[in-house]
């Protein structure tokens, strides 16, 4: 990981050229891993180009590293990407330990929109939103969204986010909401 900026340049070259394997996205995994923001910067935006095929190593990033700062890299190109493989990914990390990687996956999230909710839905309704930081990020990822059929729905769910006093109303709304995604499907 202690390579030169010359050296990264090359490895950058070397990936736009070549067709894209696994060795390469291993490469492009390093550079996102560099200290040094440019290489992070050209990084981010080879594997946002490359798209889908990064996902997979992106999340493995996400649920894995220990780095802080690639962590939160992940995330940022995930939600920029928008693959829906990478949304239960996402939820996960709306507790990751550093705030603004839970927070960048809130962002995220709240891109895919509907399609986001399910998965989100699901871990509310299983925690019993026993996690603060869940609350918290699934209130980000929710508020403001408007559905039709759903903006009542939508209302009580962000409404029981806030509050702490009745925890089980949160899973309860997040049921209501999910009944009414299969009746309109």
């Amino acid at each position: 990981m202690n390579t030169s900026k010359g050296e990264t340049m090359k490895k950058l070259a070397s990936v736009s050229k070549q067709k894209l394997t696994g060795t390469n996205l291993e490469s492009l995994m390093e550079m996102l891993a560099s200290k040094d923001g440019v290489t992070r910067t050209k990084a981010r935006k080879s594997l946002v180009a490359l798209g889908k095929p990064a996902v997979p190593y992106l999340t493995r990033i996400l649920r894995n590293s220990k780095l802080d700062h690639l962590r939160w890299e992940a995330a940022k190109i995930l939600g920029t990407i928008g693959d829906a493989k990478a949304i239960p990914p996402l939820v996960k990390a709306l507790e990751d330990s550093d705030q603004d990687v839970a927070w960048l996956a809130a962002i995220a999230l709240k891109k895919f929109k509907k399609a986001a909710w399910p998965t989100l839905l699901r871990v509310l309704i299983r925690r019993r939103s026993d996690s603060v930081l869940l609350r918290k990020g699934a209130h980000h990822v929710l508020r403001n969204q408007k559905e039709d059929g759903f903006n009542d729905l939508l209302a009580t769910l962000t409404k029981a986010l806030e509050s702490d006093t009745v925890p089980e109303s949160t899973a309860i709304a997040a049921y209501d909401i999910l009944k009414q995604m299969k009746v309109k499907s």
